[in-house]
């Protein structure tokens, strides 16, 4: 497994982002009841169960060699942050700052949130939406994850990894059953960091089985587990809006659609979809989509008004909610694959210069 590329992974990445897109721009729009229902914003919860299955697969595998090669472990450290370095904060740095200097909506107001992702700190506090950086508060999420989770998978005792996982996920619906009585504020439940780790530390648990548990795995890839869990979350969701509990809602909703996550994650990394749905994943569009993914989520906020500006100076105007929609994403879709050709590839293609073990 070390290593291993899998192409579904970044089809599911493709569809992760295509949810979220749907939210923000689209879902809003929306009469039906059926369809302003469906939590297309849990696309940040399969980012969140993928990142946690990945990054804690790459410390768990590397921490395996190096303990079994006694090699010091803080080197492995400085690699994976010099690594995530070279993945992450080109793009973002460089957004924030042109952003800065032409003074876009609240960047200056908010600059020194940003620039230490924390933005999602700040929306704990307030429980104000800041506009088209509102979706920050995840890679916000992402990086605080970055900047602890390594200490605790390296230099646990390899025997209570699993313990300390399952106890994030604890810890997670703790934070969230707290914060929602005592704070009352829904984006703090939602957005403090520790109130996802119900989602990095489900994609961990999937790590560790997958290392070290391979038969635990051989059944829980069995096929009818996937479809029971989706039926589950389903009539969890029928229920939940036919009974109007918005607690259950703000409290387990996406605790158990990373449950679901985990379990396509599962499907997609062992043997991988069939058929139809392996098209779906595996389709050249899909994967390349995937890949640049990073910045298509980083971008896509910024993309509508980057559309009001240029519509009118060619005669363009887009009245139709879905088409715009998908000239919203092709227009998404071509900043972010200049992003990735002109800065993210060649600033990633570093990360090789780095390599976990020499």
């Amino acid at each position: 497994m070390k290593n291993r590329y899998i192409v579904q992974l970044d089809g599911l990445r493709f569809y992760a982002v295509l949810m979220v897109m749907i939210a923000h721009w689209l879902q809003w729009q929306w009469t039906n009841p059926i369809l302003t229902k469906i939590p297309f914003v849990h696309g940040v919860t399969l980012f969140f169960v993928l990142s946690g299955f990945l990054i804690t697969r790459i410390l768990l595998e590397n921490r395996d060699t190096y303990n079994k090669n006694r090699l010091n472990k803080s080197h492995l450290v400085k690699r994976f942050y010099i690594r995530r370095f070279f993945r992450i904060f080109p793009l973002y740095y460089l957004l924030i700052f042109i952003l800065f200097i032409f003074n876009y909506q609240n960047s200056r107001e908010l600059f020194p949130w940003l620039v230490t992702y924390t933005s999602n700190i700040y929306q704990s506090i307030h429980n104000v939406y800041i506009g088209d950086f509102n979706h920050f508060w995840s890679l916000a999420v992402e990086e605080q994850f970055y900047l602890f989770w390594p200490f605790v998978i390296l230099f646990i005792k390899p025997n209570r990894t699993f313990a300390v996982i399952v106890g994030s996920i604890i810890l997670a619906l703790l934070t969230r059953i707290y914060l929602h009585f005592y704070v009352g504020h829904w984006m703090a439940t939602s957005y403090f960091t520790l109130s996802c780790m119900h989602a990095l530390g489900l994609g961990a648990f999937l790590a560790f089985l997958k290392l070290y548990k391979p038969n635990v795995i051989k059944t829980l890839s069995k096929p009818w587990l996937l479809y029971l869990t989706l039926f589950a979350y389903v009539g969890s969701l029928i229920l939940q809006n036919k009974l109007n509990l918005a607690w259950y809602k703000e409290l387990f909703d996406a605790f158990f659609f990373a449950i679901l996550a985990m379990f396509i994650i599962l499907r997609a990394s062992e043997n991988g979809f069939k058929g139809i749905l392996k098209w779906a994943l595996e389709n050249k569009f899909v994967v390349y989509s995937g890949k640049i993914s990073y910045g298509l989520y980083v971008f896509h906020l910024f993309i509508p008004n980057l559309f009001y500006f240029i519509a009118p100076r060619i005669g363009l105007s887009i009245s139709n909610k879905y088409t715009f929609f998908v000239v919203a994403y092709f227009l998404t879709f071509l900043v972010a694959h200049i992003s990735w050709k002109l800065v993210e590839s060649p600033i990633n293609r570093l990360k090789n210069r780095v390599p976990y073990v020499k």
